[in-house]
């Protein structure tokens, strides 16, 4: 998935062609830019609560770099792309909602459960839950609240279970107006430099 500029040259342009693939690899690392730009700054709307809670924070589209770091420009000589192979990125450029497809969606249910993740080495919570287990933790559920104690920590909510979870749109993937002039600025500038040629 990712944005992609394609400058098709018209048949007096053809000789010009070689001079334009110069302009491809500045675009594609220009829209590498943007797209990281745009995650730093943060895309609306902003994380509901829980998610806030569970990352520290209240950046939109940050959370352990994984996204921003997956963009990768590309070009070839008529034209250049920043994409990304992350899975998420789909569904967050796009928005929609995801549904179980067995026993619910596990959502760690505050920071307190990241922590434990990471002092677990737990890549999901299934092994986070043998885990804590193994060191000696009472877990049980209580409605759709997965909970945990043990001897010295009062029961908290380690995991909410969800059949669905809806997330809104948050593009990070395209091309402002300002950035297209940008762009045709680049092409134009390579093209008058062929021409002095």
């Amino acid at each position: 998935m990712g944005v992609k500029v394609v400058k098709k040259l018209p048949e007096f342009g053809k000789s010009l062609k070689n001079n334009i693939k110069t302009a491809m690899p500045q675009i594609a690392m220009y829209l590498q830019s943007c797209a990281d730009k745009k995650i730093r700054k943060g895309v609306p709307p902003e994380n509901a609560p829980l998610t806030q809670a569970v990352k520290g924070g209240d950046k939109t589209l940050r959370d352990n770099g994984n996204l921003a770091s997956s963009i990768a420009p590309h070009h070839g000589n008529d034209w250049a792309d920043a994409s990304t192979n992350a899975k998420q990125a789909k569904i967050l450029q796009e928005g929609g909602t995801i549904q179980s497809k067995g026993k619910g969606l596990w959502i760690p249910a505050g920071s307190q459960t990241r922590k434990l993740m990471r002092k677990y080495a737990a890549t999901s919570p299934g092994m986070l839950i043998s885990a804590m287990k193994s060191d000696g933790w009472n877990m049980y559920k209580r409605g759709k609240a997965f909970m945990a104690s043990n001897k010295t920590t009062k029961p908290f909510c380690l995991f909410i279970i969800k059949s669905s979870v809806k997330i809104p749109s948050r593009p990070f993937l395209y091309i402002s107006e300002s950035e297209e002039n940008f762009i045709m600025r680049i092409i134009n500038n390579s093209v008058m430099d062929s021409l002095k040629e």
